[in-house]
């Protein structure tokens, strides 16, 4: 009876340590896309913002773009 205790806690922990181990492997990755905002500034790009997601990133280059700038939205 003890020794069914013992391995049911064993392989639970086993388990539930596998499944933490991949949910922290898979989510810096979901966390790394930045995009940059740049404004054609002469004959250099300037950095509007950084974002972390694209749709702010976006909205604030098409405000750009109504304003009459050049502008162009990169995944870093």
């Amino acid at each position: 009876m003890l020794r069914k205790l013992i391995l049911s806690a064993g392989l639970a922990a086993i388990t539930l340590t596998g499944f933490a181990a991949t949910e922290a492997q898979a989510s810096p990755i979901a966390y790394r896309h930045r995009f940059e905002v740049l404004v054609e500034c002469g004959r250099h790009w300037e950095n509007r913002g950084i974002f972390h997601n694209r749709f702010e990133a976006e909205r604030v280059a098409q405000r750009l773009r109504n304003e009459g700038f050049r502008v162009q939205v990169r995944g870093i």
